[in-house]
């Protein structure tokens, strides 16, 4: 970070310390426009909202708790007694202890941490404690208990495993490869365990990994760097948190350790495993992880991980976090991969290498074609390439030329029809000049055919710019009719004709139509070698089209391809390279690679700014995908930050009559949802549904939104004005339309909710399972929506008192959320709170609170405390009121019953109860409001 950066850090903070609390996100967003500076300042006004202090935050207290003295064998600390010091880390020192259980003596390791927390630190500790003793896999010491020292320092208490450390196991055992794999495949899987249940390690080295004698793994001290580095603020992580030589790039730079963190741990110790060497011997500062077949401690072994065992090891050690395998899974799947002699997703894409992974799986069937293929050979001469090349870009500039100036006099020629004497007052608008240019075409066609193509290309690409699409379409239609694409020239114009088809195509919600559209167009520009930008921006709009019908792999692909047109001909920061990035920042965020898609975001910042103009309509599609991604976050702020803003640019550039500022509108209604702004929810949803009529879209596209606004009022307790819009929307939505999936998914899903809270049991029964049959069908069983729907018919069954079926379907529904959104808060919150109720209707209160104090830790470290954190409140308050804990249940019930006065509406349920409770617990405690006293 430079100084620069550091100064501005400093003055944001303290500017912004002097907001109100819920201003200051959205004040540093628009204070500087350097994400890495936001993040930073962000980061720090968390660390004081938690301490209470406004003050930049030092580590001084934290050093200062390095200073405890080491207790002496025999110590008591609490229950346990210390037996010997076992070893000691930056984190802590360890004890072999032990404990009396029913008389017999139960062995432990016990972890006195360094650190003075605050109480706010405890109070976050306790709830990480919480969620560490849910962590159960044969692979992972568990958690077992943790407290506070007399003298406050904190200790954790996890199982005692016997065996060798990794590093000995490795020294005392002869070389045998397949087991070494196959021992870190289980440390994979056993790292996927934990990250599927919002868990990271930060600190996984191979002293870390205990093998026992049977020669199965078991990895230490999972999630107490996390515990710790929370504990600690973030200036302090980087002290702690990983050691030198193993720890990934990211953490010797302070920042925010991902999964990706754990992958890069996962990596080193695949290194040592295959080497015999220590990595943190061989890699001091910021030095790049090496090929393990360079360091092997003999020559034998250096053959062993030369090619692919190599490629696993720097793929998985990429210095950065985007270049790593996503998941532990994926790493998994390369070591299963390479034991079976398939291709490893690591390696190049090559021919020759899928080639030579298949000889080694079938070496003798392919000697025989082998031998016959040497005895056949061709010979090609090269002729003058460069020159051709040359001459080609010269010959498709004079056609651009050509063309650029035929489009240039059709639009001089309707400007300068328009008179604004005949205007009568009125202002001279896009949509006006555009009209009156269709119907100059269509009264007075120009003579040439290509004149006239061109004329009528250019109406239907500022159609498709402005999101105007059914005019767009209709003059997209005729300039295809008019061109044939037969020669470079007619092809150029077909292409453009067809890109802005696939465009408005899109707009309309016709998306299989738009991508065979647009496939149509890439193989047009690919036949006639179209040169490397037009080649970039064809799969731009390529992969933006695959997007909407939810192919996100062949999606991430087409961009990619994209880039790599602008690489190779040395093309930087521009439009083209701005469009593909935003583009792959939104296919990241969607698909939950948070690293990913961080670094997407910053590298589309850096070329917008450098190539884009102020009102440049990429600018729309930047804050759109950005907003995105905070969401996926759990950023709320700055998500309402960004939505806002695409909202303000959609407005501006495209105006009232664009398919983008309904869609912005929609956006900014599902921003304020958590907020409980009913009104203004209200108002920009119907605002979003009078621009998508005005527009003329289709009855499909108007459902669509239908669901959106009924689930809105569903949500604000008008359940008959929300089943009425329902089932006018199903009744409209097809059912073999994967752009419109969601829609009717949703749309089923909801009316179950709905016909649940009317009390029609049978038809909310019939209606959730056909939303699990749509779910299914058009996405998967594997799918987010079907997780979803599965969830929602789990909540269902748990209110009808099918408890066993209940914990059946929430299993199914927690599987699917672990998969598709590993390390999100808010679904460890929501999973968490209805175990907690499905543990309450059980009769187990133990359970119940255990649950939900981690529902609360998840809630706590989200950004933002809304309403949702009210309602988990008054469930915690209403859980310990029944274990008796008057004082706990108070303290809740003072911090969420305000909360859902002020936000939620007036027949809400669990507003009714909390006033229930709060009678109950004696009133004159809380704060509420007079309608609530009376």
């Amino acid at each position: 970070m430079t100084p620069e950066q550091l100064s501005r850090i400093e003055e944001i903070f303290h500017a912004a310390s002097t907001q109100p609390p819920d201003r200051r996100a959205e004040f540093v967003c628009a204070a500087d426009a350097d994400t890495q500076v936001r993040d930073t300042v962000l980061r720090l006004l968390r660390h004081a909202q938690d301490t209470g202090d406004d003050a930049m935050p030092d580590s001084l207290a934290y050093r200062l708790g390095n200073l405890w003295s080491v207790p002496a064998p025999g110590h008591r600390i609490g229950s346990y007694r210390l037996l010997s010091e076992l070893g000691a880390g930056g984190m802590g020192t360890v004890f072999l202890a032990e404990r009396d259980v029913g008389g017999t003596a139960q062995r432990v390791a016990l972890k006195l941490l360094h650190g003075v927390p605050t109480l706010a630190e405890r109070r976050r500790m306790r709830r990480e404690r919480a969620l560490l003793a849910g962590l159960n896999h044969p692979r992972i010491a568990k958690h077992l208990d943790g407290g506070e020292t007399e003298q406050g320092q904190p200790f954790l208490v996890m199982d005692y495993v016997e065996g060798r450390t990794l590093p000995d196991y490795i020294a005392s055992q002869t070389f045998d490869l397949g087991r070494r794999l196959e021992l870190f495949r289980q440390l994979c899987m056993a790292v996927q365990h934990a990250h599927q249940r919002l868990i990271l390690h930060r600190d996984i080295k191979p002293s870390n990994v205990i093998v026992r004698d049977d020669g199965s793994p078991v990895l230490l001290d999972f999630g107490v760097g996390k515990l710790i580095g929370e504990n600690l603020g973030d200036n302090a992580t980087v002290t702690v948190a990983f050691t030198p030589g193993y720890g990934a790039p990211e953490q010797r730079r302070g920042e925010e350790a991902t999964t990706s963190t754990d992958v890069f741990g996962l990596g080193t110790v695949l290194f040592d495993l295959l080497t015999g060497a220590r990595l943190s011997t061989l890699r001091k500062g910021d030095a790049h992880v090496p090929a393990p077949s360079v360091h092997a401690e003999d020559r034998a072994r250096r053959l062993v991980p030369r090619g692919d065992l190599d490629r696993i090891v720097l793929k998985a050690c990429a210095e950065r976090p985007e270049d790593r395998y996503a998941t532990a899974t994926a790493l998994a799947d390369d070591i299963a991969a390479y034991l079976e002699g398939r291709p490893i997703s690591a390696a190049p894409d090559r021919l020759g290498y899928r080639l030579s992974r298949f000889v080694g799986r079938h070496r003798l069937g392919c000697a025989v074609g082998v031998g016959a293929l040497v005895l056949i050979g061709a010979f090609v001469v090269r002729l003058d390439v460069e020159r051709q090349r040359s001459r080609a870009a010269e010959i498709a500039a004079e056609r651009e030329a050509r063309n650029a100036h035929a489009s240039r006099d059709f639009l001089v020629s309707v400007l300068g029809a328009s008179d604004p004497s005949q205007a009568r007052g009125k202002p001279i608008t896009v949509a006006s000049l555009l009209s009156a240019a269709t119907q100059k075409l269509a009264r007075n066609p120009p003579e040439d055919r290509v004149t006239r193509a061109i004329a009528w290309l250019t109406v239907a690409e500022i159609y498709a710019s402005v999101n105007d699409p059914q005019p767009g379409l209709r003059a997209s239609d005729v300039a295809l009719s008019l061109l044939d694409g037969r020669d470079p020239a007619g092809a150029e114009l077909r292409a453009r004709a067809l890109s802005a088809r696939g465009k408005v195509l899109m707009q309309l919600d016709r998306h299989r139509e738009a991508l065979a559209t647009m496939k149509q167009m890439v193989e047009l520009r690919e036949r006639f070698n179209a040169g490397p930008v037009e080649m970039a921006r064809a799969y731009a709009d390529y992969g933006a089209t695959a997007q909407k019908v939810f192919d996100m792999e062949a999606a991430g692909r087409h961009m990619r391809r994209g880039l790599t047109y602008l690489d190779q001909a040395g093309v930087g920061d521009s439009p083209e390279r701005a469009s593909l990035l935003i583009g792959l920042l939104d296919i990241s965020a969607t698909k939950n690679e948070i690293a990913q898609a961080q670094a997407y975001l910053q590298q589309s910042e850096r070329a917008a700014k450098a190539s884009l103009g102020p009102d440049d309509p990429l600018w729309f599609s930047l804050h759109n995908s950005a907003a995105r991604l905070r969401y996926v976050q759990e950023r709320p702020l700055e998500q309402r930050w960004h939505t806002r803003r695409a909202l303000e640019i959609a407005h501006r550039i495209y105006g009232e009559n664009s398919r983008l500022t309904a869609d912005a509108e929609t956006a900014m209604a599902l921003t304020l949802v958590p907020e409980g702004d009913g009104h203004n929810v209200s108002d920009h949803l119907r605002r979003a549904r009078s621009i998508m009529k005005r527009l003329g879209l289709d009855e499909r596209s108007l459902a669509d939104g239908d669901v959106t606004l009924a689930i809105h009022y569903f949500e604000r307790g008008d359940s008959a004005r929300a089943l009425v819009l329902l089932d006018d929307a199903i009744a409209r939505l097809p059912e073999d339309e994967p752009g419109m999936a969601q829609a009717i998914v949703n749309a089923h899903a909801i009316r179950a909710n709905v016909m649940f809270d009317l009390g029609r049991t049978a038809e909310s029964t019939t209606a959730i399972e056909r939303a699990l049959s749509l779910a299914k069908r058009l996405r998967g069983e594997r799918s987010a929506k079907y997780a979803w729907v599965a969830y929602l018919h789990a909540q269902m069954l748990m209110e009808q008192g099918r408890l066993d079926e209940s914990e059946r379907f929430l299993e199914i529904g927690r599987a699917g959320y672990a998969r598709h959104f590993p390390g999100k808060l808010s679904v460890g919150s929501m999973f968490a709170t209805t175990d907690s109720m499905l543990a309450k209707k059980r009769g187990d209160l133990a359970g119940a609170r255990l649950h939900i104090e981690a529902a609360l830790g998840y809630s706590e470290r989200i950004q933002a405390d809304d309403l949702q954190l009210a309602r988990i409140r008054i469930e915690a308050a209403e859980i310990y009121a029944l274990s008796g804990d008057v004082v706990r249940a108070r303290a809740l019930l003072r911090q969420g019953l305000p909360e859902l006065e002020r936000r939620a509406p007036p027949n809400d349920e669990d507003l009714a109860d909390a006033r229930k409770l709060a009678v109950k617990l004696g009133r004159d405690r809380f704060v509420g409001s007079a309608a609530a006293a009376r």
